[in-house]
């Protein structure tokens, strides 16, 4: 395992570089994302300004609300960025490398590309946290508690787009289904956390874990709720491992395209 990670840095760190040999597009795709990330809280205060309070959730929420999902989205798009790729990868035959390789499968693809966009998120993320800290005049039990919050609403994110991409391998027009399950499982999460009550938010808790990245961990933070924090801790387990089950089943129905690549 050590060594498994010590790759997954080293590749990590080569992205990096190579993202950032064109550092006028770097920089660009970063402050892009980060101004496309500003609209979705300006169009949502204008929301409750003209609303009202919903299920209790008032501005500062909002800003917490898109502080964690940006910050997720960022740290698993960015660093990880290999696993949105995959049906690029199998429709184009390049996958067959990665069966190769003796490093481990999943680790391997999911370092093999560095988004640089999702840098964009990943600053906006941890500057909107930072003023919602501030605003609420944060207590160190808060602050642990929006740390420890990032780490999960990370794993479940991670998790999620594992079992998504991995359904590549049972479709023919993957591209279209995998958009449109991250689309299904990651549009709720940036709503406003509120709306979401009786049937709809038991179904986007358990079944569509889109809440647990975003809204949980806004409540958890605002209320001091360790008991939601062991519930979506829980269930952030529980999706790692389902998605390494899902992955490694999906994996064995690839046959190889034989277009001979052997890229690095």
């Amino acid at each position: 395992m050590k060594k498994e990670l010590k790759f997954a840095f080293y590749a990590v760190k080569k992205n990096i570089q190579s993202s950032a040999e064109l550092r006028t597009s770097f920089l660009m795709n970063i402050i892009g994302m980060a101004i496309n990330d500003i609209s979705f809280i300006i169009l949502w205060m204008f929301f409750v300004k003209s609303v009202g309070v919903i299920g209790g959730w008032t501005t500062l929420d909002i800003i917490a609300l898109q502080g964690f999902t940006s910050l997720c989205f960022g740290l698993v798009l960015s660093f990880g960025d290999g696993i949105r790729r995959i049906s690029l990868l199998v429709s184009s035959g390049s996958f067959d490398r990665f069966m190769l390789s003796p490093k481990n499968l999943l680790l391997r693809i999911a370092t093999s590309s560095f988004g640089a966009s999702a840098l964009g998120d990943i600053f906006f993320g941890i500057i909107c946290l930072v003023i919602y800290a501030f605003l609420i005049h944060a207590s160190i039990l808060q602050i642990l508690l929006i740390l420890f919050s990032i780490i999960i609403s990370t794993v479940v994110f991670l998790s999620v787009g594992i079992v998504i991409y991995s359904m590549t391998f049972y479709f023919t027009d993957a591209h279209s289904v995998t958009y449109g399950l991250f689309q299904l499982f990651f549009t709720p999460a940036i709503f406003h956390g509120g709306a979401f009550q009786g049937v709809m938010r038991f179904v986007f808790t358990f079944f569509i874990p889109s809440l647990l990245i975003g809204t949980f961990p806004v409540e958890i933070v605002r209320d001091v709720s360790i008991w939601k924090l062991l519930m979506i801790s829980v269930l952030a387990i529980f999706w790692f491992i389902f998605s390494i089950i899902i992955f490694n089943r999906a994996v064995r129905r690839y046959e190889s395209s034989n277009f001979m690549t052997f890229g690095s």
